[in-house]
This record gives C-alpha cells, sequence and structure tokens, in this order.
C-alpha cells in the first residue's frame, strides 16, 4: 500500500496546483516539516479564493500564513456576498492591500457594495505589473456622476489588462462615453447585464483599440448613433441585442474581420432567408454562427404552421449543405401571445428556459440528433398552469450539466427523463405548492443530487413545517428569505424550537431565515454547529433608514452586547432590513 506522503515532491506540488490555497493549508500545514517545507519555500504559485469562508478561518490566514506566501499569489477572489459579508472592509482593516500581491495575474471582486472600498482596490490594481484578468461581478453600489467616470478610467489604465468582465457592477447604467483613457492592453471584454447603445459601443471601440473579443448587451440606439467607421480588430462578437434589425445590419457592416458571432435577439422576427442574405452580404469571414431568435408570431391563428413556414425558410442549400448549420424551433401552442424560440444547433447559450407544453421542429435530417444541451448551466422550468392531467409534447431535450435549476412544485412527470443527470447540480430555487405531491416530487429530486449546495424558496409566506423534514446531506446554505417581505414567512419561537432539530437547518453553514423573536438569532447561533453565517430579518426590528443613525442602531447594539466582539454585525447596503452576522466559527 502506498501512502499519500510517500508520493515524490515533484508529484505533490503537481497536486497542490488544483487546491485552492486555503484548503492547502488547511490540510497540510503542521504535519510534518517536509510539507511545511513545501508549502512554504517549493512551492510557487497559489490561488486564493476567500468566496465561503469563515470570518475565523478567514482572520487566521490573513494573519498566520498570508505574509508568508503573499508574493506567489497569482489570483484572488474576494466577495461581500452572503456567504462573506463585509470581508473586503475587513480585508483592508488588516492594513492589507492589493499592490502587495506584486505578481497577481488575476482579480475577481463580487458583490462590492460600497463605491469607495471597489474604487480603493481598483487603484491598488495600478502597481501590479502583472495583472491581466480583472472580474467585476454582481458589484452594485451608488455612485456620483464624477466618480463612475474616474473607475472606468483606472480600470482602462491598467497597464498589462487583457481580460476584463464588468458584470452587473452599478445601480445605475454606466456611461461608456465618459471612458477616456486609452487602453491598448485589453483584448477581451465583457459587459454583462451592462446596457450600451451604438453610440456608447463606438466610444468604447475608440478608447479600447486592441479589442478582439467582445460580449455585450445592445440595447437600439437612434439612427444618428450608427457605427461611422469599421472596428477592425473585433474577430469575436457575442451580443444580447434588442432593437431592429437595421441597425443590427449596420453593426455587421462595420465588423469586416468578424469570424464568431453569438447571437441572442429580442424583438426581432427574421426568416432564413434574411438571414443568408445578412450572413453573405455583410460577414463574409463568419465561420461560427450561433442563433437564437425569442420571437413572437405575427398572429395567432395556426402556430403550427407559421413555424413550419419559419423552419422551410432554413432548408436551402446556404443552410444544409454549404455551411450545415441546422435550427430548431421550440413554441407552446397554449401560449396567449405567440411566443417562439427558434435558435442554431447545437445549443450553445448557457441557460435555457424550459415549459411543460412545448412543440418543437428542427431542419435536422435525423429527428435525434442535438438533444444533449451540454452548455446549458442555468436551467428554468415551468408548468404554466401546473395542469398534470393535460396531455403535453414531450421535449426530448437532455440537460446533463446543469448547475442552477429554477422549478416550479410539482412539475410534469415527463420532466425527469429532460435531467437524467444532477451530479453538477449545486443550486436550487423553487416555487412550492405545499401539497404530498410536490413534496414527495422534491424529495426524489435532492435524493438525485450528490454535490447540491444552496437551496432556496421564492415564496415561504405560506410554507408548511412539513417542509425541514425534507433531507439532503449535502445543502449547506438554505435561503428563506424573499425579494418582498411580504412574501416571507416569519418564524415564532415555537416555530424555532422545532427548526434547530431538523436536519436540514442543523447542517447549515449559511442560512437566511425571518424571526418574529430576536432572540430566536442567539438560538440559532448556539444550537447550529457548523453555522458561519446568519442572514436575517426580524419582526421587531424598528430599523428605519430614513430616521436611523449607523452610529445608533438599536438592534446592532443589542446583538453586539450579546454576541462576541469577533463576530462582524452589520446590515446589507441594499435592503438595510436584513441583519448581516459573519460568525467566528472555528
Amino acid at each position: 500500500m502506498m501512502y499519500f506522503e510517500c508520493l515524490a515532491n515533484e508529484l505533490l506540488l503537481d497536486i497542490f496546483q488544483y487546491i485552492d490555497a486555503i484548503h492547502l493549508f488547511h490540510a497540510f500545514h503542521g504535519l510534518n516539516n517536509r510539507f511545511d517545507k513545501l508549502l512554504f519555500t517549493k512551492f510557487k504559485i497559489y490561488n486564493l479564493d476567500f468566496r465561503s469562508i469563515s470570518k475565523y478561518n478567514f482572520e487566521n490566514f490573513c494573519q498566520q500564513y498570508l505574509p508568508s506566501i503573499i508574493n506567489q499569489i497569482i489570483s484572488l477572489h474576494l466577495s461581500d456576498n452572503e456567504e462573506t459579508p463585509n470581508l473586503s472592509k475587513i480585508f483592508l482593516s488588516y492594513n492589507l492591500t492589493i499592490n502587495q500581491f506584486i505578481n497577481l495575474k488575476s482579480l475577481s471582486l463580487y458583490n462590492i457594495e460600497t463605491f469607495d472600498i471597489f474604487n480603493q482596490l481598483i487603484i491598488q490594481c495600478n502597481h501590479l505589473l502583472y495583472l491581466t484578468h480583472l472580474n467585476m461581478i454582481k458589484c452594485c453600489f451608488n455612485y456620483r456622476d464624477n466618480e463612475i467616470q474616474s473607475l472606468m478610467n483606472n480600470i482602462w489604465n491598467l497597464p498589462k489588462l487583457t481580460h476584463c468582465i464588468i458584470d452587473q457592477i452599478t445601480s445605475r447604467k454606466i456611461r461608456l462615453t465618459n471612458i477616456n483613457i486609452i487602453s491598448s492592453s485589453i483584448k477581451y471584454l465583457t459587459l454583462g447585464k451592462i446596457t450600451c447603445d451604438f453610440k456608447d459601443l463606438t466610444y468604447l471601440c475608440k478608447y479600447t483599440t486592441y479589442l478582439k473579443k467582445i460580449s455585450i448587451n445592445l440595447i437600439y440606439g437612434f439612427p444618428n448613433q450608427q457605427l461611422q467607421y469599421p472596428i477592425i480588430s473585433i474577430i469575436s462578437l457575442k451580443i444580447l441585442y434588442h432593437g431592429c434589425i437595421d441597425m443590427l445590419i449596420n453593426l455587421f457592416q462595420n465588423l469586416p474581420n468578424l469570424i464568431y458571432l453569438t447571437l441572442e435577439t429580442f424583438d426581432i422576427y427574421c426568416n432564413g432567408y434574411d438571414w443568408e442574405k445578412i450572413l453573405i452580404n455583410y460577414l463574409l469571414k463568419i465561420k461560427n454562427f450561433h442563433l437564437k431568435m425569442n420571437l413572437n408570431f405575427p398572429n395567432n391563428d395556426n402556430i403550427n404552421k407559421q413555424a413550419n413556414d419559419l423552419l422551410d425558410t432554413f432548408r436551402t442549400d446556404f443552410w444544409l449543405i454549404e455551411h450545415q448549420w441546422y435550427v430548431r424551433c421550440d413554441w407552446d401552442p397554449f401560449n396567449i401571445f405567440s411566443y417562439g424560440i427558434l435558435y442554431t444547433l447545437p445549443y450553445t447559450f448557457d441557460d435555457c428556459f424550459y415549459f411543460d407544453a412545448v412543440s418543437s421542429k428542427s431542419t435536422c435530417p435525423i429527428n435525434k440528433d442535438y438533444w444533449s444541451y451540454d452548455r446549458v448551466l442555468i436551467l428554468s422550468h415551468k408548468n404554466p398552469e401546473n395542469d398534470l392531467s393535460k396531455d403535453l409534447t414531450l421535449f426530448s431535450a437532455r440537460f446533463l450539466k446543469i448547475r442552477h435549476l429554477k422549478i416550479s412544485f410539482p412539475f410534469d412527470e415527463k420532466f425527469w427523463s429532460c435531467i437524467p443527470l444532477l451530479n453538477q447540480l449545486i443550486s436550487i430555487n423553487i416555487t412550492f405548492l405545499s401539497t404530498d405531491y410536490a413534496y414527495s416530487q422534491l424529495q426524489n429530486l435532492l435524493n438525485r443530487t450528490l454535490n447540491l449546495y444552496s437551496l432556496k424558496l421564492s415564496n415561504t409566506k405560506n410554507l408548511s413545517m412539513k417542509f425541514f423534514n425534507i433531507i439532503s446531506p449535502s445543502i449547506r446554505r438554505l435561503n428563506l428569505i424573499t425579494k418582498s417581505k411580504s412574501c416571507s414567512r416569519y418564524f415564532d419561537t415555537d416555530e424555532c424550537s422545532l427548526l434547530i432539530h431538523s436536519s436540514l437547518i442543523l447542517q447549515c453553514e449559511v442560512l437566511l431565515i425571518c424571526f418574529k423573536n430576536r432572540s430566536n438569532i442567539i438560538e440559532f447561533i448556539n444550537a447550529i454547529p457548523n453555522l458561519r453565517t446568519l442572514i436575517c430579518h426580524c419582526k421587531d426590528d424598528e430599523y428605519n433608514v430614513w430616521n436611523s443613525s449607523s452610529t445608533n442602531d438599536e438592534l446592532i447594539e443589542w446583538l453586539q452586547k450579546r454576541l462576541p466582539s469577533t463576530y462582524s454585525i452589520s446590515r446589507d447596503e441594499k435592503r438595510s432590513y436584513l441583519i448581516r452576522l459573519w460568525i467566528y466559527q472555528k
């Protein structure tokens, strides 16, 4: 039998490359002198991810290990989300700055909700000589107009930055026309959930001169905003487009070197003949073309015939022989809005909306081809009427690699054939009707998951206590707080006494819940052994954002008197009625 420590140093170092720094030190530090020497002197590359960590482990790592390996860290993830509230502020309070990570190549910031902290972190990046990747995800903060201009210029001024993702970073529309610093390094740019028009795009390309690949959400502007000159550097475009076809054609006319195009459209109804002309006349160098067209059929009469007629326009030699580009059309024959989706095959988008009552046809010569939707990571399912007796058309797609599922219970049993494997599912968001059948289906689904981490309910107001009898050993995050307080269920003291004996609650590391009484906060912290983050709303909290002072918060003061000073206790920046406790849990 060979033991792990018998492996050669070279092999151990190869294995270490696949393990995050926090887990490496937790697993191997202090075992023996050999492992310590490997960690501190031999291993040269660390990836540091603080997105899911207890406050104790965060503080311990920053103070005990980080100073010794800071020069070897090449990627860093910082997040202020519900898992690690206030982390960025605490990180800076340790006198840590981003520019101390002198060999950092990649920085990812998530859910930073304070502009001053966010901008401070970006400014510190200016001194990094090797930073090539910058990801900013869901950092929704408020700002003054001149501040966002300064922020965008600071990003564009990073000397080595080649890959940049800006995904939903403010609560307002970003004016890309405010950029006035030319970046000669950015080549790959993603603007997620940030709408821009043709004027924004013109400025963006003017100040990003070597841009090769861009992913954007482009909305229709005014005719005088059309692109006035070709953008020759772009070879790859992924675009979510709202607008008319004429403006889109203008865009294509000015991308003479475009090779890869992934396009999702709204408000456009173009048939195969139209797309064929566009591709032949304006996209001469296209090699990869992926289309998803969200459409409304022209009238409500005989939708099946309209769908078949539309598919026939994609059966020319151009589509079937020259390029072998096949399309599929899905539509709901019961939908009063005559809604449908037409897309190229294989399906290449990472999200998909599935509804039970669906008809589906394609131009594939073999009907069984292209039913594996392996690119889909986010699947939303809904049975519009929850009428399980209706004879529905079976959609034959197979979703084998979904990671996030949004689903209504109960659902038609035929849906099981679409999700034969749930090994990669990590989160589920459910809308739930409290019936025995729904509970049975939910437990059946949970039994099929191996790595499910998070469960969220979209409406808990009428949630039965029976829900907490379900079993899923892998769940560590449970969210019982809905977007609207009126849709949330508030648990009283007697109910809380029952909840702390539920395996679903006891195994939680992250819990979001509403209480009627604040004393239950203390009860839950003491009862749940591995709880590291608690987000809650209390009915007896009288805090009002309009007449309360941040220095005089009655509930926070009440909690501070009863909990250790090592806990981080704060209010959510956006939903101030929520209390966030980052627990000092060993």
